[in-house]
């Protein structure tokens, strides 16, 4: 390619390129969400119910042999 046939790096047409370029794509985050506050919001659920059958299953165990 010539010298002459380059876009130079200050004229608009560059410029219009150089935006068309950093807006094509959307960013990461909207094409592949993060699922990491479901997850958290499972485990911690799962810890609740967990604590709660304990509580639940040593007072029937206390009730009965004591």
């Amino acid at each position: 390619m010539r010298s002459k046939d380059q876009i130079p790096v200050n004229t608009e047409q560059a410029e219009d390129i150089i935006h068309e370029e950093e807006h094509y794509l959307p960013p990461r985050k909207v094409i592949h969400p993060s699922e990491k506050g479901k997850y958290t919001r499972i485990f911690y659920q799962t810890l609740l119910w967990l604590f709660i059958s304990l509580v639940v299953g040593l007072t029937i165990w206390g009730l009965r042999f004591t």
